[in-house]
């Protein structure tokens, strides 16, 4: 088996919330999550945190209005930061190594109070030897059309403004791949784009969309990532087209396998090929619902990933060279559920990862 096959990590947030927040959620991954650690996001100890919010630090156009935040393209300063946005993004893609543009990728550093956990995450990282580290972006398409312009409209709809979501999510993904590459310099990086928004492509919310458009904006990410060795997923908990993803050029697609498995496998075509190009599968097998995690058992959820494997397997999909290319996660972030049930839904994770590869392990 790869490292990878049937290994486990989260998505990303987690409930804590008092004062030792950090600490808390930071030991917890590294005792429970030592071959892939993830950096966890804490909406509920620092609004700065917010999914959104948390990626707009050095955003070309940023202004306020009390608590409130747009994009201001007709400032003069937007001007003046759109030239320097792209002028650092063609440096950074353009050169070989990401160490050699360290002064420029600083510049999108994501720092407190937007994040209180990375800087003792990558601090802590240097003491560990993991196989995989994980970090994330909002993805492009759910940035953009949640960070809006001074008139109110989404930025996806100004195709300058959509550029500058692009760019700027690039370049924190590759700081995030510098700083654990630092960290960690053997373990090998992989970005989460979070993408609940393209649940709603091809709704009345967004009519105009055109899922070409969603998929370019992702591949644009994911070929920087991977150009610098990166492995890049994207990360949706709901139905959606699933072509959007499975096509857009990524390594990873990790859906909610607890409720919507047939939903992916109904995409037979595409996930076979996606997955004969090397492409995996994170299974978001179990569930952060608070009514399902309470009383959920191993047991149950063994059962239950057995019966999303054969939503795949039934349309032909071959069921060894599907377990040799998923991994497992939470369906979602843990950061709505308490703190007993968040604690409860990653160790069940790691509990069935670690069963999966007792019972396949002579299969694979």
């Amino acid at each position: 088996m790869s490292e990878l096959t049937l290994n486990y990590t989260g998505i990303g947030s987690l409930p804590f919330k008092d004062t030792n927040a950090p600490k808390e959620a930071l030991d917890f991954i590294f005792n429970e999550f030592k071959s892939m650690p993830f950096w966890p996001q804490l909406p509920h100890f620092a609004r700065e945190e917010d999914m959104v919010f948390q990626y707009t630090q050095n955003l070309a156009g940023l202004s306020f209005d009390g608590d409130k935040y747009f994009l201001n393209p007709e400032s003069e300063e937007f001007f003046v930061a759109l030239e320097e946005l792209f002028f650092d993004y063609e440096n950074v893609v353009g050169s070989s190594d990401l160490l050699e543009c360290e002064q420029t990728l600083d510049k999108y550093a994501i720092l407190p109070p937007n994040s209180n956990t990375l800087a003792p995450f990558l601090n802590e990282l240097k003491n560990k030897n993991p196989d995989f580290v994980k970090g994330s972006i909002t993805g492009p398409f759910t940035f953009s059309t949640s960070v809006t312009d001074n008139e109110g409209k989404c930025a996806y709809y100004n195709e300058v403004l959509r550029d500058v979501c692009i760019k700027t999510l690039s370049l924190k993904a590759l700081w995030q791949v510098k700083e654990f590459k630092k960290a960690a310099p053997n373990a090998r990086a992989v970005i989460f784009m979070d993408e609940p928004s393209i649940s709603q492509v091809g709704s009345c919310a967004f009519l105009s969309v055109e899922s070409s458009d969603v998929v370019n904006m992702l591949k644009v990410i994911a070929d920087d990532l991977k150009k610098f060795g990166a492995l890049c997923g994207v990360h949706c908990c709901g139905k959606t087209d699933w072509e959007i993803a499975l096509s857009s050029g990524v390594d990873i697609v990790n859906f909610d396998a607890y409720f919507f498995s047939q939903s992916v496998a109904n995409f037979a075509s595409a996930a076979k090929k996606f997955i004969e190009n090397g492409g995996i599968f994170a299974f978001g097998i179990v569930p952060t619902v608070s009514d399902e995690i309470k009383n959920l058992d191993i047991d149950t959820l063994e059962e239950k990933f057995n019966s999303a494997l054969k939503c795949f397997t039934s349309k032909g999909i071959d069921k060894k060279i599907l377990l040799e290319h998923l991994f497992l996660t939470p369906s979602c972030g843990c950061g709505s559920l308490d703190n007993d049930c968040a604690l409860k839904a990653l160790k069940l994770t790691k509990e069935l990862s670690n069963r999966l590869k007792e019972r396949h392990g002579a299969l694979l």
